[in-house]
């Protein structure tokens, strides 16, 4: 999908504090025999702070960064999550309608995974007319009874954000060049771990584990012939970045930083940059592997590290990857038209 009236006007982010994985290690959390393969550093761990306030940490951080915008001047809030929020039956974004931006712009949560920001930001471009602003937010707390955030994704830690994006249709530091999201629904089953959809985990206390799912699908693998499901996630993913590069009018060789999820160092090398030619210094890695896997929030977060930490320049491209359960697959990419001048001062909310 081509947006060439899209802009990034701001992002707001809240990072809770990390504990290392020496930490994790020394508390009998995360298996030591681990450490030096994955060369994890730690995951950000935001205790009790529930996720929508650490949402409206960051949409607060966001619109502090705006230059003037206010959240009544809103048109559209989307909600990206991928963990459960509060009480069932209530809908994260009513917490930011309530201490933010009011009951007037129209509110809704997305559940589409780790690509739901990019859905988001998809959804935004084809809602907005010109003079249209939206806030998009992502925020996961997993501190939660029925998750291990330090075993439950093999090689990877779960880490908590909050994340937020100003959009306007007239200007901004940065220009969304194109975006697009699709679904493999033929590798529906990749995290479904074999269990029973009803009653659903949450309700009958069952964790979960995503580990345990992995290997588990690929047992299924081995008893059925599922190379082609793995085929066809690394087809349609190469597919889906030429097609955003083509929208977008350039080429892999122009683009400055590549952000994906922040997974496995070996998953990356292997079956990610080495698709695309790319190497992991090409990448925000090695910032992801010292925070977590964030849920929705990521690349957008890495994002505003490349920015706080002069990373990019004025001209610069930004590609940026996601992938989650379903399979869904989505890419992105942005083109820096200036650096706000806070990158100078402060860094990560």
């Amino acid at each position: 999908m081509r947006t060439p009236d899209i802009y990034l006007r701001s992002i707001g982010v809240h990072l809770p504090p990390v504990v290392s994985i020496e930490t994790a290690v020394a508390e009998g959390r995360y298996p030591a025999e681990e450490m030096e393969y994955f060369r994890l550093g730690g995951a950000a761990i935001a205790g009790d702070v529930p996720a929508p306030e650490l949402a409206l940490r960051a949409a607060r951080h966001a619109f502090e960064r705006s230059g003037g915008m206010s959240p009544r001047d809103l048109d559209l809030m989307l909600y990206a999550d991928v963990w459960h929020q509060g009480p069932e039956g209530w809908q994260p974004q009513y917490y930011l309608q309530q201490h933010l931006v009011g009951g007037d712009v129209l509110g809704v949560e997305v559940r589409h995974g780790c690509c739901g920001l990019f859905s988001a930001l998809q959804l935004a471009a084809g809602y907005l007319r010109p003079g249209g602003t939206a806030l998009l937010v992502g925020a996961d707390n997993h501190g939660t009874p029925l998750v291990d955030r330090w075993r439950m994704i093999e090689g990877n830690v779960m880490g908590d954000a909050g994340c937020a994006l100003l959009l306007t249709t007239d200007t901004g530091f940065a220009q969304l060049r194109s975006v697009n999201v699709v679904v493999l629904p033929e590798a529906e089953s990749v995290n479904d771990g074999g269990v029973p959809m009803f009653p659903p985990d949450a309700t009958v206390g069952r964790p979960l584990d995503f580990a345990a799912r992995n290997r588990e699908f690929r047992k299924r693998l081995f008893d059925r012939d599922g190379s082609d499901i793995m085929r066809a996630i690394q087809t349609t993913l190469m597919e889906l970045v030429d097609r955003t590069l083509k929208e977008a009018g350039i080429t892999l060789d122009e683009v400055a930083r590549v952000a994906f999820p922040h997974g496995r160092w070996d998953d990356l090398e292997h079956r990610g940059v080495n698709w695309f030619g790319l190497t992991l210094a090409d990448t925000t890695w090695e910032y992801g592997a010292g925070i977590g896997h964030l849920g929705v929030s990521d690349q957008f977060v890495a994002l505003d590290h490349l920015l706080a930490g002069g990373a990019l320049a004025r001209g610069d491209y930004v590609l940026l990857i996601g992938l989650g359960a379903g399979t869904t697959m989505a890419c992105a990419v942005l083109r820096i038209l200036d650096i706000p001048q806070e990158y100078a001062s402060d860094g990560p909310g």
